[in-house]
């Protein structure tokens, strides 16, 4: 076997519950640049120990070959002859794969996985070895060891699940981690309780306002909305979650508050989701700029820079693959660039060695895109000059507003 150093990494460790020298270990082999993801290869595999770690086997006997990519693995604790396998591959290889005799040999039971950049992991029920659950968006379940598999269930209850945890003392108690934080069920998943005293809201990016007589903070949280509320309260209850209120849906990012009038708020969701929202009013105005007649597709970022001018309040700059700006709060926009990438194609460029087919396993999927701005800044002194970075390496510099650009493309002293 090969030293661990040569793998990309080992996404999942199990030890058999009965012997504490034989352990399971699936190493991923997979990629991810600033350009592209590419999900797994040739070194994708599954290893067995039964010394602790002085040596390994690869475990085949009916595992899928070639090309795969993550691999989720779990022992039945009822039975620890009995591990399980969920494979991420293309071509009908993917799929949940189950051993009756300690990984000497498999059998394909169903092709159902998970995306291996987010999920793909299946935990074992603790008294039941035909029974399991593999993370996905909603959660899913099988009773008859992979061969049929369901959604487990979400009603009132938020998605993109991550971790499970069964009560070994009654399995229809379940506790589940997922993108909105810690979820409780009593009853296999007919209802949910939804832990809400846990702040474990992930916030992206924060910015404040200039609202009197305390300002407020803002931000973009992931997976649950653009959020603001007071810094502080003359309350004797403090700051309570009523105080805050939504701006933006989605994955909530970068927040821009009018400097002038604290209820004007620009928040965005992925992909250049902009919209413009008046506390006063409650409404919410989308304003992400538009292609044009004959202009090909906007690339944007999962987190496109946004920016308010020093020099003028309704004047808002937004970057996609090009710089836009509004002089009167996004209700119309002027495109101000050509094109501030490099404009290369990804699909042709070498990743662990190789220029990859189309088909690779989840190539470009999932949050990549490539060729956009990141940055933004504006200088304090003229509102003329503007800055603009790029993800494929670019600084871009206009001195005369955007009629004339241009590119920086190596810094003294800086490595590209």
């Amino acid at each position: 076997m090969k030293a661990v150093s040569d793998f990309t990494g080992c996404n999942d460790l199990l030890m058999d519950p009965r012997n504490p020298k034989v352990l399971y270990a699936a190493f991923h082999q997979r990629m991810r640049k600033v350009y592209t993801y590419i999900g797994g290869g040739p070194e994708s595999a599954l290893y067995k120990t039964t010394d602790g770690g002085a040596t390994w086997t690869k475990l085949e006997g009916g595992l899928p070959g070639g090309d795969i990519g993550r691999i989720g693995i779990a022992l039945a604790p009822s039975n620890p002859d009995i591990v399980y396998a969920v494979v991420e591959a293309p071509e009908g290889k993917g799929g949940i794969y189950r051993s009756s005799d300690r990984g000497a040999s498999w059998e394909k039971k169903s092709g159902t996985y998970t995306s291996g950049n987010y999920y793909n992991e299946v935990v074992c029920d603790p008294l039941n070895p035909n029974r399991i659950f593999i993370t996905d968006t909603y959660y899913k379940v099988s009773d008859d060891g992979g061969k049929t598999v369901r959604n487990l269930g979400e009603l009132n209850k938020h998605i993109d699940n991550h971790c499970i945890w069964i009560d070994p003392n009654d399995t229809n108690h379940l506790l589940v981690g997922c993108d909105g934080g810690i979820y409780e069920t009593w009853d296999f998943a007919a209802s949910w309780d939804f832990k809400t005293n846990l702040p474990v809201t992930q916030f992206y990016k924060v910015s404040t306002d200039n609202a009197t007589p305390f300002y407020h903070v803002h931000g973009g949280t992931q997976d649950n909305f653009s959020l603001g509320g007071p810094s502080r309260t003359i309350s004797g209850n403090g700051i309570v979650n009523s105080d805050w209120y939504v701006t933006s849906i989605g994955d909530g990012f970068e927040t821009q508050v009018d400097p002038t009038d604290p209820n004007i708020i620009y928040a965005q969701s992925q992909y250049g989701g902009l919209s413009r929202f008046d506390r006063r009013s409650g409404e919410y105005l989308y304003i992400r700029p538009v292609e044009r007649e004959g202009d090909a597709p906007y690339r944007w970022n999962w987190d496109a820079p946004l920016l308010i001018s020093q020099h003028s309040s309704t004047r808002v700059y937004f970057g996609a693959n090009r710089l836009f700006r509004t002089d009167d709060r996004g209700n119309s926009w002027e495109v101000i660039s050509p094109d501030l990438t490099r404009q290369v194609d990804r699909n042709k460029l070498e990743l662990m060695g190789k220029v990859w087919s189309v088909d690779a396993i989840a190539k470009n999927q999932s949050t990549d895109i490539f060729g956009q701005t990141t940055t933004i800044a504006e200088s304090k002194f003229d509102p003329n000059v503007l800055w603009v970075g790029t993800d494929d390496g670019l600084i871009q510099r206009t001195t005369d507003g955007g009629r004339n650009w241009t590119a920086i493309d190596k810094l003294p002293g800086c490595l590209r």
